[in-house]
């Protein structure tokens, strides 16, 4: 996943007031997201297992396989960074203490969709 990170081209996003650069990478195993402010670089990389934990307690209501929220989270990332945000979906950031937390809310089978991106500060190699 982290290689095919790096293939992959940064798009600019808004969030609020303040402006980033993304970049990410969707498998069936898992995501990895790289997200810049030109100061700091963060990421999070988080394979089924953290996914499906992570699901269950932002969306109690929803008891879909991992793959569903998965291709979800990846159509509502992917049409941001193409600059196609779905109007039906929010994205807030917020600075947490040695982090990022990147919130989204939205909708999967007609029921609320939360998710909630724990990104830490990136590794020098990787940047």
């Amino acid at each position: 996943l982290e290689s095919s990170l790096l293939t992959q081209p940064w798009a600019s996003v808004c969030f609020g007031e303040s402006t980033f650069l993304a970049k990410a990478c969707f498998r069936d195993t898992g995501y990895v997201l790289l997200i810049s402010d030109l100061s700091s670089v963060w990421y999070e990389s988080a394979d089924v297992e953290v996914v499906g934990q992570r699901s269950k307690e932002l969306n109690k209501r929803l008891t879909v396989h991992v793959s569903s929220f998965l291709h979800r989270l990846s159509n509502l990332v992917c049409c941001l960074l193409a600059g196609q945000p779905d109007t039906a979906t929010s994205f807030s950031c917020h600075h947490i203490a040695g982090g990022l937390s990147l919130h989204v809310k939205s909708e999967l089978s007609g029921l609320p969709f939360y998710w909630d991106f724990h990104c830490c500060p990136a590794p020098v190699e990787m940047v």
